[in-house]
């Protein structure tokens, strides 16, 4: 950067002024504009009389005499021994506007162009220019007067690039909210005295106005309302270069920016008694919304530069950006110049440099930062015919003509004299209003843009990093390319296929590495978006684990049509794992149409004869069902059409990318030809727990049982048993007595639980038992028992979108159980003994839905258990009172249980039939004539239920 002055010829005064100079050193009070009374005269405004658009000459009398006038102390730097400012603004209030122009044209060399604002309030703005007022702003007349110090006059005229102007503003406002010089003028109307109320407005536009190269730093809570930026005067005859540039750049921390007022508003309608505040956005995109505006100078040789970033700050208002060619058809020729004079336009000229044609404003929102308000750009653009020797720099939204008689479309590049670039980083947002033009857009970092009632247009849009584009009600969004990168997601939402209007407007759409474009609107908005080409591609480079990840559609539940090319330029074996399928989203109820994009390139045209095959979908894709639900029948989701590809002739493959619980069953994608429809699969965990559930009470009971049955098989063997009180642990052991009777009665309590990857009940029953026992003479034995039982289960499960489902039922049952056998003695302490038995157990249960709206009808649930087998064992004594009998059991079991439930409408077999083996071993040990402990195990397994190991531990008392 270079230093540039402005020579001045200084008067004598001006100059011992110089000497003088001393900052604020104590906060105070300051007012830039004033008014001189002569209370004898009144003051004339220079009204225009004759009518010719002009004001006349006259009016208020010269500052410094003894007439009627407007003052002004505003100066920074020059005057301030006069009475104006210096460069350092701590704890004041300032009303009215400074100005810098004294500043910036300065006469000393080498003095810093700057002014600090910390802990201030500036009522009012701030402007590099001179200040000016004036009293009428009606169309008819402007009558404004300009104010200086009228000491000094311009000598150096030239502009040195790189003298730029910096504005520190801390913890301050500037809140452009100084109207206008409100004041009484007193004067004699003949012998009497007079006043009138007069008004001269001084507002300037925005809170900062300038028109020097700048660098404008905000930050610690400050509050400015609207920036506007000018590139000046840019001559300086020395400069023959190209790189040369005017530059500007602001930098906003921790603040806010936002708009400013161009008209008064102290006149305007008021709310409550509180006029409107320069700083109120209305969003109605007029004059007053303007926050930050840059216009470039159209007879300047030289392009504008401006840089804007935000940091945790916050933009409020529209971002205005006019750009023109660099003296256009004096320096820059946008149609075309004949540089030899052969009659043939051969340059564009300007600089060799395009870049040093074109302007620019690029602004970045970092760390948080929101804006909410309008990027509007106007600049000019020169189309491909019109290009001698510049390149194409940006895209038009509408399209480039050949240059023949034909006439027609044939790209969309152009030369454009301004480039409007945007980009968010790191959590940052932007709420677009009304309508946005810019270049491109980059949303990156978790950032996002949401665009509802509004438009934006941008050559391109990309996305990166977990950022999000939101299209909500009556939003479009217009781009050549968008690209959806590394998990970002672009949403579409609300109702938004009317007719022909689209949300979303472009070329080429490319989802990849776990982007998605999810839309999510009505069933029947079937063009939510338009665009050419669906890209659902991945990276080239796996991650750390290997995997490659595409990108994603996502259609949730709509009936969407793509009238576009489905494309997954994967090329990688599709047989290994990390192969990057394009992913098509979806709920169960959604249907996705492809028919590709029609475009056949005028292949009927002899010049132009290359023809698009119109292939509506190639590559490989995963098809992945997302929701998950308890409720529909079989036919509901059974071989259900969910993807349809227009062209029979299609080379697409689309498999199943997870399976998903659909009713009672889960479903997966599978592809027949060119449709893919939802193939069933097995059952759920929850209805798999819900169908188990009385098969499980069964299970319980049948332990119940054997737990009655060991308390009677033990009463045949060992030592004496007169009939007693017992308590066990769930076993199974089965005994007789000879010629005697027992007959009791039992209760019993059990809970449980049942478990299936991710299902499970937990039970609880209560059972109510009387049985009997006889043993004959003939060693013949008959065992008996009736039983009432209740039964509570709590079903739980994780559905495969990760959703817990949840539910309860209660049943309840009689059962019976029947035993006979014989006793076959092997001496006094042995025994054997065959025996086969019956038992049924009879349910009735409630109706109950889970939470997941998976209906389960009551149900009548039968089960019978026929059992033939064999008991041996043998008793040891030790004593009178003291006896252990360790014995064997071995048995053919056979379980009837062919039973269905009705689920969400639908009957499924939940019966467990088939044959079984039972293997047990088992002990008893008598301590005392009267008390004993028993233990078994015991296994049971080849029937549909295996019981892996049951365990009986138990004692009794006998009388």
């Amino acid at each position: 950067m270079h230093s540039w002055k402005k020579k001045l010829v200084v008067s004598q005064l001006a100059l011992a002024c110089t000497l003088a100079i001393t900052s604020q050193a104590n906060a105070a009070n300051y007012d830039t504009w004033g008014y001189h009374d002569n209370t004898t005269t009144d003051l004339v405004w220079p009204y225009d009389t004759d009518n010719d658009g002009i004001a006349d000459a006259g009016g208020m009398d010269p500052m410094g005499s003894d007439g009627n006038y407007v003052t002004y102390n505003g100066f920074v730097y020059y005057n301030n021994a006069n009475g104006d400012f210096d460069t350092v603004f701590k704890g004041d209030t300032v009303n009215g506007t400074i100005s810098t122009y004294y500043l910036n044209h300065d006469y000393a060399s080498g003095s810093v162009n700057q002014v600090d604002i910390s802990n201030s309030v500036i009522h009012g703005s701030i402007t590099s220019e001179l200040p000016f007022g004036y009293y009428s702003i009606t169309p008819e007349g402007y009558n404004g007067y300009t104010f200086n110090n009228g000491t000094t006059t311009d000598l150096d005229y030239n502009w040195y690039d790189g003298d730029v102007f910096t504005l520190n503003v801390s913890n301050s406002t500037i809140d452009d909210d100084y109207e206008a010089l409100y004041f009484t003028d007193t004067h004699l109307d003949g012998d009497k005295s007079k006043s009138t109320n007069e008004t001269f407005y001084t507002a300037l536009g925005v809170a900062v106005n300038l028109d020097v190269e700048s660098n404008i730093n905000i930050t610690n809570n400050s509050r400015v309302a609207g920036i506007a930026l000018s590139e000046g005067n840019t001559s300086n005859t020395t400069y023959t270069s190209e790189y040369h540039q005017w530059d500007n750049n602001i930098n906003v921390s921790n603040s806010t920016v936002t708009s400013g007022s161009q008209t008064p508003l102290e006149e305007s309608d008021g709310f409550f008694g509180k006029s409107a505040e320069p700083s109120d956005y209305a969003g109605n995109g007029g004059q007053n919304d303007v926050a930050l505006s840059f216009t470039d100078n159209a007879g300047s040789n030289y392009s504008m530069k401006n840089n804007v970033n935000f940091d945790h700050s916050t933009l409020l208002g529209d971002v205005e950006f006019t750009s023109h060619w660099n003296n256009d058809g004096v320096f820059f020729y946008s149609t075309g110049h004949d540089s030899n004079g052969d009659g043939v336009l051969d340059t564009n000229g300007g600089w060799v440099d395009d870049a040093q044609n074109v302007d620019e404003l690029n602004i970045t929102l970092n760390n948080g930062s929101r804006w909410v308000g309008s990027a509007n750009m106007s600049a000019e653009v020169i189309a491909p015919a019109d290009m001698y020797d510049v390149a194409p720099n940006s895209l038009t939204p509408g399209a480039t003509i050949e240059a023949n008689d034909w006439g027609r479309i044939i790209d969309n590049k152009v030369f454009q004299n301004g480039v409007f670039n945007v980009a968010l980083n790191n959590s940052s947002e932007w709420n677009t209003v009304n309508s946005s033009v810019i270049d491109t857009l980059a949303v990156n970092n978790g950032s996002q843009v949401n665009v509802t009632d509004s438009s934006l247009v941008s050559d391109t849009i990309g996305l990166t990093n977990g950022s999000s584009l939101n299209i909500g009600a009556n939003g479009v969004v217009a781009t050549d390319h968008l690209t959806v990168d590394s998990y970002s997601t672009v949403n579409l939402t609300e109702s938004t296929g009317w007719n022909n209007y689209s949300n979303l407007y472009t070329n080429t759409i490319t989802v990849t590495n776990g982007g998605v474009l999810d839309v999510n609107v009505d069933q029947f908005d079937t063009e939510a978006f338009r665009t050419d080409k669906l890209e659902l591609t991945s990276g080239n480079i796996a991650d750390h684990n290997g995997n490659v990840i595409s990108g994603v559609f996502d259609i949730n539940s709509s009936d969407y049509v793509l009238n576009a090319d489905l494309v997954n330029d994967r090329t990688w074996d599709t047989s290994k794992s990390n192969y990057g399928y394009g992913i098509v989203a979806m709920n169960s109820d959604g249907h996705l149409t492809i028919n590709g994009n029609g475009d056949v390139d005028n292949g009927t045209e002899l010049d132009n004869s290359s023809v698009d095959n119109v292939v509506a979908a190639t590559g490989n894709y995963k098809v992945r069902i997302d929701n998950a639900t308890g409720a529909g029948a079989i036919a509901d989701y059974k071989d259900k059409e969910i993807i349809y590809v227009n062209d029979v002739n299609t080379n697409a493959t689309f498999s199943a990318a997870n399976k998903a619980d659909l009713g009672a069953y889960t479903y997966q994608a599978e592809q027949r030809g060119n449709t893919v429809v939802l193939q069933q699969m097995e059952l759920t965990d929850y209805a798999n727990m819900a169908l188990s559930i009385p098969s499980a009470n069964t299970n319980i009971w049948n332990l119940e049982q054997d737990t009655v049955g060991t308390r009677l098989t033990n009463s045949r063997h060992g030592l004496a048993d007169n009939g007693g009180a017992w308590v066990s642990y769930f076993g199974g052991n089965f005994n007789g007595d000879n010629a005697k009777w027992i007959v009791g009665a039992a209760a019993g309590f059990a809970k449980g639980d049942m478990n299936d990857r991710s299902g499970k009940v937990d039970q609880d029953s209560q059972t109510a038992n009387i049985y009997s026992s006889a043993h004959f003479a003939n060693n013949v034995f008959v065992d008996g028992s009736l039983s009432y039982s209740h039964f509570n289960n709590d079903l739980s499960a994780t559905m495969s979108n990760g959703t817990y489902v949840d539910g309860s039922t209660n049943s309840d049952a009689w059962g019976f159980g029947l035993k006979a056998g014989y006793d076959f003695k092997l001496g006094d302490a042995g025994y054997v003994t065959p025996y086969g038995s019956v038992s049924g157990l009879f349910q009735s249960g409630d109706d109950y839905q889970l939470s997941n709206d998976m209906k389960v009808d009551g149900q009548s649930y039968d089960s019978m258990r026929y059992e033939l087998g064999v008991d041996a064992g043998y008793t040891f004594t030790y004593s009178e009172d003291q006896a252990l009998t360790p014995y064997f059991k071995l048995a053919y079991v056979y379980d009837d249980s062919n039973n269905d439930n009705d689920v969400n409408g639908d009957s499924i077999d939940n019966g467990t039939e088939g044959s079984a083996v039972r293997v047990g071993l088992g002990t008893q040990f008598s301590f005392t004539k009267n008390f004993s402990a028993y233990t078994d195990a015991n296994y049971l397994g080849g029937g549909d239920v295996d019981q892996d190991w049951s365990a009986n531990v138990g004692v009794k008392y006998t009388w």
